[in-house]
């Protein structure tokens, strides 16, 4: 009963001391006297341009491979014969 009570009265310790550090951060204000908002940007660019480029290498390969089954379907090519 004792661990409990201990645990209850820590959390609640520790959440209303986080809520003073949240509300005095200077980015939650706006304040663009500090770097984060532009490592943030950059951040943020950064993960689109991976995110597209992995998009981008997926539709690459599904454009590839219809190009290869028309042709293959056409007959352009010949395919080895499996015997």
């Amino acid at each position: 009963m004792r661990k409990t009570i201990f645990r209850i009265v820590s959390l609640a310790v520790i959440l209303l001391s986080a809520v003073h550090v949240a509300a005095t951060c200077p980015v939650c204000y706006g304040s663009t006297e500090t770097s984060s908002p532009e490592g943030m940007s950059i951040a943020i660019l950064t993960l689109l341009g991976i995110t597209g480029g992995v998009l981008s290498g997926v539709v690459a390969f599904a454009l590839h491979m219809r190009k290869r089954s028309k042709i293959t379907l056409n007959g352009d090519v010949d395919l080895p014969s499996v015997n």
